[in-house]
């Protein structure tokens, strides 16, 4: 499970800020060209093309500003990774506030994407950096309503050809009402937003250490699993021995129930001894994540896998199809977990299946990934139970009362391996009967 901190956040978000604004280009660009050549709006086209450059070139300075506070400051990235949002925010307010001055000032009732501007403060900043840039952005636009009321600057005129010019940047009423309503609906947007935003944060924050702490336990737990089995494993081991020693009649030959009793205390240490070793394997990976890689044929592993239940096969009178595809029968993984895959997938369709029933192992070039197919005609998983297959010790209800023997951790296992070798691994119910366990591995290179 991958923890996202908040400054990691912060990082997305700020890229989240660049991504958009190539939007917003490219929506400028194109309104600003159907409203002069479609609609017949009259606006200075020329200067919102050069603003339109202007915020290419801002977008392109706040991605190299932020790639290079990666790479500067790769320990505590909150206060830099803010103050370029800042930047950005301001930066946008001012090409905004350029931009309505082409186009008609207050007249232009775009006017009220300045509270895109201040939400997207109030969710990427503290209360007080949002406060700031809504005081920002209503200080430029009333600046822009003042130069425009006075001649201090010239007013560009939104207007469409053939309807009368309103002038209401002369109209001290509109003016005055316009601006304060807005300016009074901004500040409380901002505290409502930023309030909302603050609680979120918090949330956020909380789960965040619920999962690290989620992290330490499972970790802890895993090493207590990973001592605790390993223990077991010697003792059973040792006491298997003691029994292979005693059933070979080494220290005089045994009959009848004595002998019964005797193979049956081995088959299930024996049984135990794979539980444990399982368990073992699947703490290992848990804790390490990461295992040692080599070259091999998926082929040979396969027929291997097979081969080693020759005996049981012929017992039970169970046929095996392969159809293996040469091409692409190399793999790079860990070749020892890979083993216990197959021989666990195999296993299991050998143990479910009814006497002379069939087995077919497929391997298939799906494009980038490598797709193995391994069915059996045995007894199927319940419909409602099929999720839960690779779950920990989770045996399926139709088990039950078969008398089949097992522990629940073999398919777990095999889906740890898979996804330790960046696969996954499904399974699924056959047409007339039996089950399907498909698996998707990456292609490699070496």
């Amino acid at each position: 499970m991958t923890i996202v901190t908040r400054e990691q956040r912060l990082v997305a978000r700020a890229y989240w800020m660049i991504n958009h604004r190539w939007l917003a280009i490219v929506g400028v660009a194109a309104i600003t060209w159907l409203s002069v050549n479609l609609v017949d709006i009259s606006i200075n086209q020329n200067g919102i093309y050069l603003l339109t450059i202007g915020l290419i070139i801002e977008n392109l300075v706040a991605l190299w500003l932020l790639e290079f506070v990666k790479k500067r400051y790769r320990s505590n990235l909150d206060t830099p990774i803010r103050l370029i949002i800042h930047f950005q925010i301001t930066s946008d307010l001012l090409i905004l506030t350029g931009m309505l001055h082409f186009t008609g000032g207050i007249e232009n009732p775009f006017f009220i994407i300045y509270i895109f501007h201040m939400v997207i403060s109030s969710i990427l900043l503290s209360r007080i950096g949002a406060f700031i840039q809504t005081t920002i952005a209503l200080l430029l636009f009333g600046s822009l309503v003042f130069f425009h009321y006075y001649g201090i600057i010239p007013h560009n005129c939104l207007s469409i050809e053939g309807l009368p010019n309103p002038e209401l940047h002369h109209d001290l009423y509109y003016l005055t009402r316009t601006f304060g309503v807005f300016a009074f609906a901004s500040y409380i947007l901002v505290y409502l937003t930023t309030s909302i935003g603050h609680r979120l944060r918090t949330q956020e924050d909380k789960l965040t250490e619920a999962i690290e702490q989620l992290k330490i336990n499972d970790d802890i737990k895993n090493k207590y699993v990973l001592r605790i089995t390993h223990d077991i494993k010697s003792h059973l081991a040792a006491i298997q021995a003691s029994l292979s020693v005693l059933s070979e009649g080494v220290f005089g030959k045994l009959e009848g129930r004595q002998k019964e009793f005797l193979i049956r205390a081995y088959n299930r240490t024996q049984t135990l001894t794979n539980f444990a070793r399982n368990l073992l394997q699947i703490t290992r990976l848990r804790l390490e994540n990461e295992i040692e890689k080599e070259v091999f044929s998926l082929g040979d592993m396969i027929v291997k896998a097979v081969n080693d239940r020759h005996e049981e096969l012929k017992e039970k009178e169970i046929s095996v199809l392969l159809e293996l595809d040469e091409s692409i029968d190399t793999f790079f993984g860990n070749k020892t977990s890979m083993e216990g895959v197959f021989q666990n997938l195999i296993g299991n369709a050998l143990k479910y299946s009814e006497e002379g029933g069939l087995i077919e192992i497929k391997t298939h070039d799906n494009r980038l990934k490598i797709k193995i197919e391994i069915s059996d005609n045995g007894i199927g998983i319940p419909r409602s139970e099929i999720t839960k297959i690779f779950s920990e010790f989770y045996r399926a209800s139709n088990v039950k009362g078969t008398g089949i023997q097992g522990s629940g951790v073999g398919l777990s296992l095999v889906q740890e391996i898979v996804k330790v070798h960046g696969g996954k691994i499904w399974a699924k119910n056959r047409t007339k009967k039996g089950t399907k366990f498909i698996i998707e591995l990456p292609k490699t290179d070496k």
